[in-house]
C-alpha cells in the first residue's frame, strides 16, 4: 500500500497451490520475483525451510526474515535478523518488512507521508 505495489501473503503451505505457476527466473520479463520468507525457530521451521528451498529452485529472489540465522543457510546469503521473544517473535517480523516498503517507496520517488486515494476519515453511517 505505503509503495503501490501489489503483494500478497500466503502461508508456506498454501504456495503449492497455485502462487507456484507465478514465480519467474531472472530471464523473465521484470526480472526473478521477489519472495520475503519468514522462517522462525518454531514448530513450523522445517516446513517454511522446505518451502523456501522450492521457491529457491524455481528461480525467485528470496529474501528471509529470521530469529535462527542456520534456518536461512544455502538460501539466503544474508538473511535479517530479528531477535527472539518467544511466542512474540513473528510479531518482531513485521519492522522490517514495514522498513522494506518505506524503502521501496522511497526508491519510487513517493512521500509515504502523504498517501493518494485514501480517506482522511472514516465514518460509519
Amino acid at each position: 500500500e505505503m509503495c503501490y505495489l501489489h503483494a500478497e501473503g500466503y502461508s508456506g503451505g498454501a504456495l503449492k497451490h497455485g502462487p507456484f505457476a507465478l514465480i519467474e527466473n531472472e530471464s523473465g520479463k521484470f526480472g526473478a520475483t521477489p519472495i520475503i520468507m519468514f522462517i522462525l525457530d518454531d514448530q513450523h521451521a522445517h516446513h517454511m525451510r522446505t518451502a523456501a528451498e522450492e521457491v529457491k529452485a524455481r528461480g525467485a529472489e528470496l529474501i528471509i526474515i529470521t530469529d535462527k540465522p542456520a534456518l536461512a543457510r544455502d538460501l539466503d546469503d544474508d538473511p535479517i535478523v530479528i531477535p527472539q521473544n518467544g511466542p512474540m517473535t513473528a510479531l518482531g517480523g513485521v519492522l522490517p518488512l514495514q522498513l522494506i516498503a518505506y524503502e521501496l517507496a522511497m526508491l519510487r520517488g513517493i512521500n509515504p507521508d502523504t498517501p493518494r486515494n485514501l480517506a482522511k476519515a472514516v465514518t460509519v453511517d
